[in-house]
């Protein structure tokens, strides 16, 4: 079946527009969603917005963006896994678009997608729902390392992710955990012990005192700047969107630290992140900080980018 939807589509860097766009889904396992509300990823949007590369893979505009949505199953395949037309869905990827690239492609009106990229809810979607894949992430990237709730914890930005992190950390009994962030409101935020606005603010008694650091910011030389407050060998786990990729390797390796890199959310995140999200353990309501009409898209981007008091800015398609 062929159509087409209003999507917000970067047909050049640093442009936004609202268009129609066609879409085809007629593989067996496809799927249609209307979509109820969709947000922002700040990091990997401004990215997007300024040509600037996001991954090993080149795209080339006009690009969709968009990547956490939920909504209502209206068309599904024969074959369409563990979904049928009438259900309620988490969407992390919109693939079936034509003549345009989808980098994830979920802010739409309808998302053409694979059933292979919707988790079914059993239910009405509530708004924390749009956080699935922001915990997956999370949860993602702290798979890769032990976490024991003895351990010191230093996160490196309190956006949407570090936040998230200072949360799931929380929850896994971790009670050590501190942070640097530049905006005083985000750190009140959080559940961070010790917030400071600057590294330098942590004085020498914080210095080898750190088992994990998590960068979050996008801005690969806080690692350097970090290094004093690691352990020995401690990890570093990289989550921010990274622009340039470039540190003076001579200035951390007397502390040797683990460099993981964690980019990659597969399916059983998504599913364990739902799962953690229906037990209301975690304090959701704080993420959500602005909500705008699809009529206001570029003004909701322009609150996301750039608001310090911005976490989550979520488009309504309803």
């Amino acid at each position: 079946m062929k159509g087409e939807a209003k999507a917000i589509v970067l047909p050049k860097a640093s442009k936004l527009r609202l268009q129609n766009t066609p879409y085809h889904i007629g593989n067996p396992g496809d799927v249609l969603i209307k979509t109820i509300a969709s947000t922002i990823t700040p990091g990997l949007d401004r990215l997007l917005l300024t040509n600037k590369p996001v991954s090993h893979k080149v795209l080339e505009y006009p690009i969709i963006p968009g990547s956490e949505s939920i909504g209502q199953v209206v068309e599904a395949g024969p074959d369409a896994r563990d979904v049928e037309t009438g259900d309620f869905v988490y969407v992390f990827k919109g693939d079936r678009w034509s003549g345009v690239e989808s980098y994830y492609g979920c802010h739409a009106e309808l998302i053409p997608t694979s059933s292979e990229n919707v988790l079914p809810l059993g239910r009405p979607p509530i708004h924390r729902d749009l956080l699935t894949g922001l915990l997956a992430y999370v949860i993602s990237a702290l798979d890769k390392v032990p976490i024991d709730p003895s351990m010191r914890v230093l996160i490196l930005g309190l956006g949407s992710v570090g936040l998230m992190i200072s949360e799931y950390l929380y929850k896994k009994g971790c009670l050590h955990v501190d942070a640097v962030e530049t905006f005083g409101i985000r750190g009140q935020l959080s559940r961070a012990e010790n917030i400071a606005l600057e590294i330098g603010d942590f004085t020498a008694e914080f210095n080898n005192r750190y088992d994990l650091v998590i960068e979050t910011t996008g801005r690969i030389l806080m690692i350097e700047k970090a290094i004093r407050l690691m352990k020995h060998q401690a990890k570093v786990i990289l989550m921010g969107n990274y622009e340039v990729m470039a540190y003076d390797y001579r200035l951390i390796q007397h502390k040797e630290p683990a460099i993981i890199c964690s980019n990659i959310t597969t399916f059983r995140h998504i599913q364990e992140a739902s799962a953690i999200l229906d037990t209301g353990e975690l304090d959701t309501e704080k993420f959500f900080t602005n909500v705008f009409p699809v009529s206001q898209f570029e003004f909701a981007y322009r609150i996301a980018l750039d608001s310090k008091e911005a976490i989550k800015t979520v488009i309504s398609w309803v």
